[in-house]
């Protein structure tokens, strides 16, 4: 049988053990949100920002997603990002993030 886990409401989720935390860029830095805001805010990058400004949808091909042993990482190719850390972590913490993303220093 298989179960669903719902979003509960919350920047910091366990699931079977795991902490989840969840952030969305606001300018130069992450910001914590909820997981319901995250998941909207990653629903949104699916489709393509300047058609949806005109009430057009389609798909966005500038998004980009990684995935490290640290976190999930996902852009809209545009002005949107978010990520979803793994075992309790900050954005900061991900340094494998940082390399795929280029902005290691």
């Amino acid at each position: 049988m298989t179960r669903h886990l719902a979003l509960v409401g919350a920047h910091r989720v366990i699931v079977k053990g795991l902490a989840l935390r969840f952030f969305l860029r606001d300018g130069d830095a992450w910001e914590p949100t909820t997981d319901a805001d995250f998941q909207h805010a990653y629903e949104l990058s699916l489709f393509d920002p300047d058609a949806l400004g005109k009430d057009v949808l389609c798909p966005n091909a500038r998004r980009v997603e990684y995935t490290t042993d640290e976190a999930w990482f996902w852009s809209d190719g545009a002005s949107v990002a978010g990520m979803c850390t793994f075992d309790d972590r900050e954005p900061t913490e991900c340094a494998a993030m940082a390399l795929l993303a280029g902005d290691a220093s």
